[in-house]
């Protein structure tokens, strides 16, 4: 399977008579765009923003980012929730590579979830370094949470397709390829390069799914079983965060770190096998099922010696994931994890929710739980019809490393780490 990924690097965002490209300057008819999104019955008000790099601005209630896609020719964009039902990851798709689309949640009561684009939280969070356009909703009278949520992710993902497509006619910048062949074409002089797998938890069923919360091309995922995925669907818009907490965005799992690792490295030091997609279960029968089947694909069908696990959410994803991870062990492959520190008071004992002697390669992504202070900000974005909340907004803002969205991606797109003194 072969995508060729095009890319339009995006250095400046303006508004402009039309939306369109000019020199990496993306401009913003911000009217035309407006209207484009309005079509959602489910939203009331919506107003749109600008936040760029350096500025004294604090945008709030993050509820998801995606960095604008679309396909090129033929394909569907983010099929199942947004394009028709297809398979992704093959064909062409432009990128623009330094914009994000920031949805905001006008349900959360407080700050959570912000990016602040200088100042000490700016070095936290990559968004603080990406051209941002804010997209803000009420949700309209009678509309459900769950239904508010579902719109505006599909408000997010029409967006980032429209934004994408401005730039279609124009060649890009550079091209990136993601062609990896079946497990069993591997050409003989790679045949004794370690074969490494990636095991991507998508979803923890510590809080239920919705009907319209499609996480893997649309569905809810409240019936999966471990899957095999070829890495380039993931990077093709296949799987999408849920609305759960934001431990991973949208745009990190469109710009995967450790697919795009794994496939720097393939065919030089290591042969990259593919991904298997699992959820972390909700009872115990069902997490023995889960780690199980996914270490008989790991060790049986993809053929790895070694894997690489994430996780997403709490401390059962953690344990899940762990389970896993220790029956790859038991088949003879080698296991790398990926863990967010669990601890709440510090020490190094509060962080370990398991203890299996030949697992001993960890690697942390840090603890969301260290309290930070945030100076004031001369203009917040996200909460524009909550008068007390802006202004609360624009002061110190005092709390946790979690509440800054993108300081702690799960999936290892963050640069946080936590060490043991």
């Amino acid at each position: 399977m072969r995508l060729e990924m095009e890319v339009s690097r995006i250095t400046g965002l303006r508004p402009g008579a039309t939306t369109r490209v000019v020199d990496g300057v993306l401009e913003l008819d911000t009217s035309a765009f407006q209207a484009h999104l309005a079509d959602e019955r489910r939203l009331g008000r919506v107003e749109i923003d600008i936040a760029q790099p350096g500025e004294q601005t604090r945008v709030c209630r993050v509820f998801d980012v995606f960095e604008p896609r679309a396909k090129v020719g033929e394909g569907e964009n983010f099929p199942g929730v947004l394009g028709r039902l297809a398979l992704s990851g093959s064909g062409r798709t432009r990128a623009l590579r330094g914009a994000a689309v920031l949805m905001t949640d006008q349900l959360v009561p407080g700050l959570d979830a912000l990016i602040d684009m200088t100042g000490p939280a700016a070095a936290y969070t990559p968004f603080a370094r990406t051209q941002n356009i804010v997209v803000s909703a009420e949700p309209a009278p009678g509309v459900s949470p769950q239904g508010y949520h579902a719109a505006i992710r599909l408000a997010g993902l029409k967006a980032a397709v429209y934004l994408a497509q401005a730039s279609c006619q124009e060649p890009p910048d550079s091209m990136e390829v993601y062609d990896l062949p079946p497990v069993s074409r591997i050409p003989p002089a790679c045949q004794d390069l370690p074969r490494v797998a990636y095991v991507f938890q998508i979803h923890s069923h510590q809080r239920p799914t919705g009907p319209e919360e499609g996480i893997l091309y649309g569905d809810n995922v409240r019936r999966l079983i471990p899957t095999v995925l070829h890495p380039n669907e993931v990077l093709d818009g296949a799987v999408l965060r849920g609305f759960m907490g934001r431990n991973a965005t949208t745009y990190a799992i469109q710009n995967h770190p450790v697919i795009q690792d794994l496939y720097r490295r393939h065919g030089k030091d290591v042969w990259f096998t593919g991904v298997v997609v699992t959820a972390a279960q909700a009872t115990e029968p069902e997490r023995v099922r889960s780690a199980l089947i996914t270490a008989e694909l790991i060790t049986h069908v993809l053929g790895a010696d070694g894997a690489i696990f994430t996780k997403i959410g709490g401390g059962a994803p953690h344990v899940d994931m762990a389970q896993a991870a220790e029956h790859c062990e038991r088949l003879g492959v080698k296991t790398v994890l990926l863990v967010e520190e669990m601890s709440t008071d510090g020490s190094s004992e509060g962080a370990l929710l398991f203890n299996f002697s030949h697992m001993d390669a960890l690697v942390s992504l840090g603890n969301s739980q260290v309290t930070v202070s945030l100076p004031p900000m001369a203009r917040v974005l996200g909460i524009p019809w909550d008068m007390g909340a802006r202004q609360r907004g624009a002061g110190v803002v005092e709390g946790r490393l979690g509440m800054i969205c993108g300081a702690v991606e799960q999936v290892g797109a963050s640069h946080l780490t936590a060490t043991v003194l």
